[in-house]
């Protein structure tokens, strides 16, 4: 059960965190980029998902651990489809199933 909170909550925050460098990148002026907060929230986050990766990387091999870390792409396919009004289309579902199923066989078959 710890390893798969650790999955989760390590690609949620990621996938936040990734929205929020998006959010911070609404500018061409770099030095704009560097002063918003939401640059510093995603790097934290960021720190923060790294952390939980070590923790999931003492606890399961790391040809499990990396794979299953690609589960980020499928919840920022739901950020930025909330958050950001993008589209999802069907070939990005597909793609999404792909990721999630690969990262289910890896993980099942350790």
């Amino acid at each position: 059960m710890k390893v798969v909170i650790c999955v989760l909550s390590m690609t949620c925050i990621a996938s936040f965190a990734s929205y929020f460098l998006k959010k911070s990148s609404n500018t061409d002026n770099k030095i704009k980029i560097l002063l918003s907060p939401w640059f510093y929230l995603g790097g934290i986050l960021y720190v923060i998902s790294a952390g939980i990766n070590i923790v999931l990387l003492q606890l399961i091999p790391y040809t499990v651990a990396m794979p299953v870390g690609a589960l980020t792409y499928v919840w920022t396919m739901f950020v930025s489809n909330r958050l950001l009004h993008e589209t999802i289309t069907k070939r990005k579902i597909i793609g999404m199933f792909v990721i999630f199923a690969g990262a289910v066989c890896v993980a099942l078959g350790q």
